[in-house]
């Protein structure tokens, strides 16, 4: 259960981090906006899983780390909850690199962060990384299978 092992581990980072308010899982459209009844609680990280690659020595699951928070109006406010995104985002992924504790798998460096801004009922911005997490799990028949 390697898919949901990684998952556990970014949800239990996120849960763990100082200033990270609520975690997330599921495709774009799951994102928690402002505008729900119930606001998201910020700084917000949500995962959104991209795709899983297998060759003969390792499998790479791609998501997108998305790390959100919510800014007065402003560009400074919006410029210094971005970088606090960033490096929210640099703190889960040296979290996961360096607390692992499974040498097996590891975050592909180095990743790609792209910073947004979108208007809601109020201004949300944040980053965005592409991360590949990367297991070394042969392919192979020898692991027993649950029916």
């Amino acid at each position: 259960m390697i898919y949901k092992d990684i998952l556990d581990r970014l949800e239990t980072l996120a849960n763990n981090h100082y200033f990270i308010e609520q975690f997330g899982y599921g495709n774009l459209s799951d994102i928690e906006v402002p505008d729900n009844e119930q606001p998201p609680k910020y700084p917000y990280m949500f995962v959104n899983p991209v795709n899983i690659s297998q060759n003969r020595k390792y499998i790479d699951f791609n998501f997108n780390l998305i790390m959100m928070t919510q800014v007065e109006e402003g560009e400074d406010y919006e410029i210094d909850g971005q970088d606090s995104c960033v490096t929210f985002i640099q703190d889960i992924v040296s979290s996961f690199t360096n607390s692992n504790g499974n040498y097996l798998m590891d975050i592909q460096l180095p990743f790609n962060i792209t910073v947004f801004k979108e208007r809601f009922q109020s201004n949300v911005v944040g980053a965005t990384a592409n991360i590949t997490i990367s297991y070394a799990k042969a392919l192979d028949y020898c692991e027993p299978r649950i029916s």
